[in-house]
This record gives structure tokens, C-alpha cells and sequence, in this order.
């Protein structure tokens, strides 16, 4: 992640500014914040280790002062090790993420047993952006409309299948598809037909294959449903697949849905009420 403005300062310790360029409407991109999180767990652990699930709480949305990542390793064993991050800006905490790195123990081939959507491939796809205004970390994809809703269209379709790759051109592996896992409009978004501020309050991402030591150096296909939306809160689910149909993460989010006049302008704190 080169372009997130990330610095090491020492093992499981990193000091970031978040350019506007990875921020989403409200604050810096959560699946950013977590991979950076990722990141310093990784100074820790054995480097036959590779992520295999993450759990993150957004405890409020970051200002643009620099934030610092200290990891604690909590325990190592043989196959697996865990560990937990914190995320602290100007002494307040705005994060605070576990993770689980556990090593391969044979070869067998994973067995799948759920099948991707099928949609055109991304030569055949057409190529799309977000919005800027909303969502500036979108220049930082090459976008492809795969299937299913659009953002604010109005549809009754919540659930979305687009093609992501890293620009310039990088290889998905575990930091990015961590990345990927909260790339996607918030899944009730297709149902709208203008903006609304939505945050991430809870993201838990498990990646099925160990992509740290075999990225995927092709588009991602990612996969968005809204399982419930309601009293202010919404939950969504997403896959990630790679082009011959090889599930490669999955994960599911809490997001608060916010008043539009309590929503604040882009880049204002938002604190959380509850």
C-alpha cells in the first residue's frame, strides 16, 4: 500500500496520513484502515504466516491528522497466531482490530462450495466511476460494471457484481483484498436515488486461500448484497472472486445509516452517538 502514506517506526508500530486520495465521503476508507492494521499485525508474526480472518470496530470517523497502529501479539502457536491492533489519533482511539495469521499445514487444494455469478469478464465489461466528490478513493481502481444495481438508480436490486483492479497496476494479495472487502457503495445504495451518509461501524473480512503468497495479479470480481437494512443500521455481505471463479474472501459489515442533516460535510468527524 505505497500510496497510503504509511510509515514504519518500529516492529508492529506504523505512523499514517491517510491522503484524501484513500479517503471515502466521510473519512479515510475503512478496508484501508484495516489493511494498514493488517500490516503492522504482520511485523509480528512468522512470515509463513498469512491472514486469514480480520476483525475490525470503527470506533469513530478519523480527522486527517496522522494515525498510529501498535500491534500486540496476544499468542503463537504452532499453525496460528493472533493478534490485535489499535488505531489511536491525538490520544483518542478510532480503531481497534483482531487478527488471525495461521501457516498452511498441507497442500490439499481448497474445496469450494458455493459458485460465482456469472458476469461478462472485465475486457467484456464496461468501465465505470465513482464519484469523486463521494467517494475520492475510486481513482484508485480501474472500475468494470460486472452486473446487478446501480448506485442511486432507484432499483429494487441490492446487490452488485463489479471488477476491480489496483491503479497502477498491483497484484491482489492479502492487504489488498482486505482492501477490496469494503470497496463497494454501501449495498443499500442501489435503492436510493440520491446520497446518504452511511459509516462503517463493524467489518469482519475471512480470506479462503493464502494470497500473500499467491496474488492475484488480475481484476477482482467483487460481489456486494444488503442482507438487512433498518432503525438507522444496515448489514451487507461480500465475496471477492477471481476470474475462474475461485472464492477468495468473503466478508460482512455493520454500517449506521445517518440523517442527511446530521451527516456533516465531507471530511467533518462523525462521533459515535450511541
Amino acid at each position: 500500500m505505497k500510496s497510503s502514506g504509511a510509515v514504519r517506526e518500529g516492529p508492529g508500530r506504523w505512523e499514517v496520513e491517510v491522503p484524501r486520495s484513500w479517503w471515502a465521503w466521510l473519512g479515510p476508507q475503512g478496508g484501508l484502515l484495516n489493511a494498514l492494521a493488517a500490516q503492522a499485525a504482520a511485523d509480528l508474526v512468522e512470515d509463513a504466516a498469512a491472514p486469514r480472518a480480520t476483525h475490525a470496530q470503527f470506533l469513530r470517523s478519523p480527522s486527517e491528522a496522522p494515525i498510529e497502529f501498535v500491534a500486540t501479539l496476544e499468542r503463537a502457536g504452532r499453525t496460528s497466531q493472533f493478534v490485535t491492533v489499535r488505531g489511536i489519533q491525538e490520544g483518542t482511539p478510532v480503531l481497534l482490530a483482531s487478527f488471525v495469521f495461521a501457516r498452511s499445514t498441507d497442500r490439499s487444494p481448497v474445496e469450494q462450495r458455493v459458485e460465482a455469478p456469472e458476469v461478462p469478464s472485465p475486457e467484456d465489461s464496461l468501465e465505470i466511476e465513482f464519484p469523486l466528490e463521494l467517494v475520492p478513493f475510486g481513482q484508485q481502481f480501474v472500475i468494470r460494471y460486472g452486473s446487478g444495481g446501480i448506485p442511486m438508480a432507484g432499483s429494487a436490486d441490492s446487490e452488485m457484481a463489479y471488477w476491480f483492479r489496483l491503479q497502477p497496476d498491483v497484484p491482489a494479495d492479502a492487504l489488498v483484498a482486505i482492501v477490496l472487502a469494503d470497496v463497494m457503495p454501501p449495498g443499500i445504495y442501489p435503492l436510493l436515488t440520491e446520497p446518504a451518509p452511511i459509516v462503517s461501524a463493524e467489518l469482519s473480512v475471512h480470506l479462503h486461500v493464502d494470497l500473500a503468497a499467491q496474488p492475484v495479479d488480475d481484476d477482482v470480481l467483487v460481489v456486494q448484497r444488503n442482507v438487512s437494512n433498518g432503525q438507522g443500521w444496515c448489514v451487507d455481505e461480500a465475496d471477492l472472486w477471481d476470474r475462474n471463479g475461485l472464492l477468495l474472501a468473503q466478508s460482512r459489515q455493520l454500517r449506521r445509516v445517518l440523517n442527511n442533516d446530521n451527516g456533516g460535510d465531507q471530511g467533518e468527524r462523525v462521533e459515535d452517538e450511541s
